[in-house]
């Protein structure tokens, strides 16, 4: 008898999911593929222009330096290894603090445009669900695998794009 339940139960179960329309969405990567985005970070990247073309001029002076030690090396005093070194260190740790203010400040232009956007896409996600008629949409990233047909990411960002 128990058995006998066991089997209609997954009977239902799958009779249930069968029925059931379920989808996947990636909204941040619709949403940072979008015109928009492409739009906003490039305002953020001008903006921040100093900063960026500082960090390249650093990453050029430590390769620079860099190969110097390499090449000359073998013929350099002492004092002019250790000054080497020295400027090396120092324009590393340069490096890492333009680096490091940059990367918070990627951070938080992602964190401020997502917030900005997340009622409008929302929406447009709503509009979507309501029209494909599904029951569950998923976060893509919360789920192993999914077939690509069930991915509305791509609608999504069409949609945001048409805006």
């Amino acid at each position: 008898m128990r058995w006998l339940l066991m089997v209609l139960a997954t009977v239902f179960v799958q009779v249930a999911a069968a029925e059931t329309k379920i989808a996947v969405v990636d909204m941040e990567r619709a949403l940072f593929l979008s015109d928009a985005a492409k739009s906003s970070y490039q305002q953020f990247q001008n903006d921040n222009k100093r900063d960026v073309d500082q960090l390249k001029s650093l990453e050029a002076d430590l390769i620079s330096i860099r190969e110097k030690r390499e090449k000359d090396g073998a013929v350099m005093s002492t004092d002019e290894m250790n000054k080497l070194q020295s400027e090396f260190e120092e324009k590393g740790k340069e490096y890492q603090f333009y680096q490091r203010k940059l990367q918070q400040l990627d951070q938080k232009w992602k964190r401020d445009f997502f917030q900005s956007k997340l009622p409008d896409l929302e929406k447009l996600l709503k509009a979507i669900i309501d029209e494909g008629g599904y029951d569950v949409v998923y976060q893509a990233g919360a789920v192993v695998y999914a077939n690509p047909d069930l991915d509305l990411t791509k609608l999504l960002l069409e949609r945001l794009n048409a805006k």
